[in-house]
């Protein structure tokens, strides 16, 4: 009984050199970037019978416990972590099994995109409240390929462009240093890294993952503009997960105007949450007002935002705004941009 080149090529083949359980590559070093061959050959069913092979107590032959049907390819702490003993509860071979059909259906589809469905993934990480949320490589992976196309990681290291705001100082101390601080690292992030690979043609469409404060999404938003073609993701709640759902209906968006004596113009995004224009700061109630609601009679709410149809509706919708603003108030000093609105929009209204 031992495993052959042909099981091990046939293995590398099946996983995409990746670890089908943590998503890293195993065919290059993290530090220097170099060919090295990082997987191992883990067993769902034990190779042996005895005490000290994990999972061996099966009715499985022998010698069909080291074909390619009953061995991952993890990387070493990942094969690790399975085999601890104290980890076979929770790893056990019918949970192992659906792992390693996932993982190698999901190399099996994203395969067979055509590779001009690929995009560049640029994730934005920042401070929300006193949450200090994450967007994992293998959320963005799995949502980019529910929309038919394979996700790409540029950038420096095997992540992808990322620009992580969760180490700037705490916005609640001093908001002025916060924003201004999170905008040179923006700005630093998109001219070294993202403009030269547009320019170059090296990225040709790009998918964007953003949780932040949202007049640091907008801001990213109005650095982007419409420089390369660009998916946007919503953080969803029902499902949770970035993946656009499947059985979700979208909204459209409509405003109302409310004039006032005011110079400067105000929106008003009432779409995650209902927002009255009575609640609007007094020095704002006296401005000419867009108001930006759901159409239909639909209550605002946190996932109103549940298609890529929807959210182009908003775009449209927030366009039309700024058109009839461009054409009727030229003259106006300030636009405030104030309510409750999902992610994605308030990226979009950059």
């Amino acid at each position: 009984m031992a495993m052959t080149e042909a099981t091990t090529r046939q293995l590398l083949v099946r996983s995409a050199g990746i670890c089908a359980l943590c998503k890293d590559r195993l065919l290059t070093s993290r530090f220097t970037g170099k060919d090295i061959y990082l997987g191992e050959r883990a067993h769902n069913v034990g190779r042996g019978t005895g005490p000290n092979s994990p999972r061996g107590k099966s009715a499985m032959d022998l010698e069909e416990r080291d074909e390619p049907d009953n061995l991952l390819l993890l990387c070493p702490t990942c094969h690790g972590e399975i085999d601890e003993k104290q980890n076979l509860d929770a790893f056990t071979v019918d949970r192992l099994k659906g792992i390693k059909t996932s993982h190698e259906r999901w190399v099996s589809e994203a395969l067979a995109i055509p590779p001009d469905r690929s995009t560049w993934v640029l994730r934005m990480q920042g401070n929300v409240g006193r949450d200090v949320p994450s967007i994992s490589r293998s959320e963005t992976a799995i949502a980019t390929l529910d929309r038919q196309r394979t996700g790409r990681f540029a950038g420096f290291t095997s992540n992808g462009v990322e620009i992580d705001l969760r180490p700037q100082p705490d916005p609640v101390a001093a908001y002025r240093p916060y924003y201004d601080g999170c905008r040179r690292q923006i700005d630093a992030t998109i001219g070294r890294e993202l403009l030269p690979a547009i320019e170059s043609g090296t990225i040709d469409h790009l998918s964007v993952f953003a949780i932040a404060r949202w007049p640091l999404l907008t801001y990213l938003g109005s650095c982007l503009g419409d420089k390369v073609p660009t998916d946007v993701y919503q953080r969803h709640r029902i499902p949770e997960g970035w993946t656009w759902p499947t059985d979700a209906t979208g909204s459209d968006f409509s405003f109302e105007f409310f004039d006032g004596a005011g110079d400067d113009t105000v929106v008003v995004l009432s779409m995650s949450a209902s927002v009255q224009r009575s609640e609007l700061p007094a020095d704002l109630q006296d401005h000419p007002t867009y108001t930006v609601s759901p159409t239909d009679r639909v209550t605002p709410h946190a996932d109103i935002v549940a298609t890529p149809a929807a959210l182009k509706a908003a775009e449209r919708c927030l366009r039309s705004i700024f058109s009839e603003i461009e054409a009727t108030r030229k003259t106006t000093p300030r636009i405030h941009v104030v309510g409750a609105a999902p992610l994605s929009v308030c990226l979009t209204l950059g």
